[in-house]
């Protein structure tokens, strides 16, 4: 045998091991960088994920609800503020969690809430990151139980957050609006979306300046076990209360307004005249703010800031009265005798008479059947005596002799058939009755006795409260036009302005002063013996002029009245629409009276019935 075998195979052996040897290292040099490579992925690119992932288990973000602005009235009473509530919170985190059926069966009994509304709601925002609110202003010892039996009622916490409250319950409601939770669609200023948890303006001027009275959500950040159940607070970020507005209402004549409709409602129901709804406006008519404006029936918004139930909702939207409509700038009416001074003007204007001419009215028109409400003749009548008594013969002759178009024109110069630019959504624009309207929709030519219809304030002519009570502020200063508003500034935090409002004039009158004069003069004598208004206003204390007006719709009348005072320098103009009531005279002109009696301290609201009212309602609270 060759000696040399043993040691080619010995070589041979060796290096077949450390090939192997090789191979190995080459392995775990492999498998090391690999490790790296991950580890290097998870850590420092995935990182932040990771980190996330990790803190979700451990951490929860709580929000903290801003408080909104304060909305006060004129003289700073708070209209809509907030108080603090207890609340009920699930944290969630972007996996989403849930309650075990017997836990929700325990916290449905809690808070009588059925426990399918739980489950939607909790459904509705499983993957929210934040928290769930279940429900608002808890009691005290529904919040003490939770917090007590917390392995009962495992991932729920208590929270303190600020709850929207309106002190004037349903008075102005409509103007004011509401709040409520924000859902998927809404979005803020900046076109981001709202967490799930942000209370925003749904309607009135809790939506239009929403952006102002909103303020700036904070959160809480909390550490929990592995029971979810919080060990420390780690840190958060303060909220930012919402900027205060202040509003150009006047709080006590709102609420007198809505007090006196309710109680014209109770009297007319209590003669047999059922309305199905009301509404009243006062104006100044040397600025355009708005000291009041109510709608009847309301609501109480109050009831939206806990989280309105099914069935409160549904008494609400069901109801065939529509109490979430403003029908003072949404409701649209034929103005009735109130439009008489817009034929009269244009009358005048036109010179096709003076205020001193008299025409024979025997009870109806000698050219077209058209006859006086009642039935009455009153002989031989001017322009004052017209506007006195309201008579219908008078101003169909005035529309004949004006024709249709200067009336449409005049119409339109004082405002109507358009809308008048309050700072409140949905306002509706009215329309103007005209030759050219009937042709556009009806398709059919216009008749001398539309032309008559149209010049007492039927017709096709529609208007809204708002836009009649701003038409009768233009008489009443004089010839300027003034849009309305509601909103004098808002402030910041610290209390100074961040935006002022200042009156905007949008038109004068195209009418001389004797026409203007004419038109006071008639309208001071609507409140003598023997005008339409005499009956409530003869001997009021304070110089008022105003107008009656009655206007049919679908066979039932109307009933209008306004009136603004003092007569020589006018502070204040007050408008009031009772629908499906009678004469305006009836049952319009009591709301106007409470309303002026309100603004001027005068009868029951004089300062010593007051004070007797208070200490009588005090002393009845202490007995009781």
């Amino acid at each position: 045998m060759n000696k040399h075998v043993p040691s080619i195979l010995s070589g041979l052996l060796k290096n077949t091991e450390e090939s192997r040897y090789a191979r190995m290292i080459y392995a775990a040099i492999f498998l090391l960088l690999v490790l790296g490579l991950r580890l290097f992925y998870m850590q420092v690119i995935q990182g932040g994920y990771y980190k996330e992932e990790a803190d979700g288990n451990r951490i929860r973000y709580l929000p903290m609800q801003a408080m909104r602005g304060v909305m006060y009235d004129r003289n700073g009473l708070i209209l809509a503020g907030s108080r603090s509530a207890y609340s009920v919170v699930m944290p969630v985190d972007r996996k989403g969690n849930t309650l075990s059926d017997e836990a929700l069966s325990r916290l449905s009994q809690l808070l009588h809430v059925p426990t399918a509304d739980i489950k939607k709601k909790i459904e509705d925002n499983k993957l929210a990151f934040g928290a769930i609110y279940l429900a608002n202003d808890v009691g005290i010892d529904v919040a003490t139980q939770i917090e007590e039996k917390k392995d009962e009622f495992p991932g729920i916490e208590i929270e303190v957050n600020p709850l929207r409250v309106y002190p004037l319950g349903n008075a102005g409601a409509q103007v004011l609006g509401y709040v409520g939770e924000a859902g998927p669609d809404d979005r803020d200023a900046e076109g981001n979306p709202y967490t799930t948890t942000t209370l925003i303006g749904r309607a009135g001027l809790e939506s239009r300046y929403n952006n102002y009275l909103e303020g700036k959500n904070g959160t809480k950040t909390v550490e929990v076990n592995a029971s979810g159940q919080p060990v420390r607070y780690v840190g958060g970020t303060p909220s930012v209360t919402g900027n205060s507005v202040r509003l150009t209402l006047d709080a006590n004549l709102q609420k007198a307004a809505e007090d006196a409709m309710e109680a014209q409602v109770k009297t007319l129901v209590h003669g047999g005249v059922m309305p199905t709804g009301a509404s009243a406006v006062a104006v100044d008519p040397n600025s355009g703010a708005i000291l009041a404006m109510a709608s009847w029936p309301s609501y109480d918004p109050n009831r939206f800031s806990k989280g309105i139930s099914s069935k409160d909702w549904n008494e609400i939207v069901n109801n065939k009265n529509h109490p979430m409509q403003n029908r003072t700038i949404q409701s649209m009416y034929p103005p009735g005798s109130l439009f008489k001074v817009i034929t009269g003007a244009a009358a005048l204007e036109a010179k096709v008479t003076t205020p001193e001419e008299r025409i024979f009215d025997n009870g109806k028109h000698w050219l077209v059947d058209k006859r006086n409400s009642g039935g009455e003749a009153f002989g031989w009548i001017n322009f004052y005596e017209a506007i006195e008594k309201s008579d219908n013969v008078y101003f169909y002759e005035m529309g004949r002799r004006a024709g249709i178009d200067r009336i449409s024109r005049m119409a339109e110069e004082f405002g109507l058939g358009k809308t008048t630019g309050i700072d409140l959504a949905g306002e509706s624009d009215g329309n103007v009755a005209s030759e050219a309207y009937k042709m556009k929709v009806f398709k059919q030519d216009w008749y001398l006795g539309e032309t008559m219809d149209a010049a007492i304030g039927q017709s096709f002519t529609l208007t809204t409260p708002l836009q009649m009570a701003m038409v009768y502020s233009a008489i009443a200063n004089g010839g300027f036009r003034y849009q309305p508003y509601l909103v004098n500034r808002i402030d910041q935090l610290d209390g100074t302005p961040l935006k002022i409002f200042s009156p905007e004039k949008v038109g004068t009158l195209p009418v001389s002063k004797d026409t203007l004069d004419a038109i006071h003069k008639g309208l001071r004598m609507v409140m003598s013996k023997d005008g339409t208004g005499g009956q409530i206003f003869e001997h009021y204390p304070i110089s008022i002029a105003g107008k009656s007006g009655t206007a049919e719709t679908n066979g039932l009348d109307n009933g209008w009245f306004v009136a603004y005072a003092p007569f020589d320098k006018p502070e204040v103009v007050i408008l009031c629409m009772f629908e499906h009531s009678g004469f305006g005279s009836e049952s319009a002109a009591p709301v106007v009276k409470k309303m002026m009696d309100a603004y001027f301290h005068i009868g029951d609201y004089s300062p010593a019935k007051l004070k007797a009212a208070d200490e009588a309602k005090a002393g009845g609270k202490k007995n009781g």
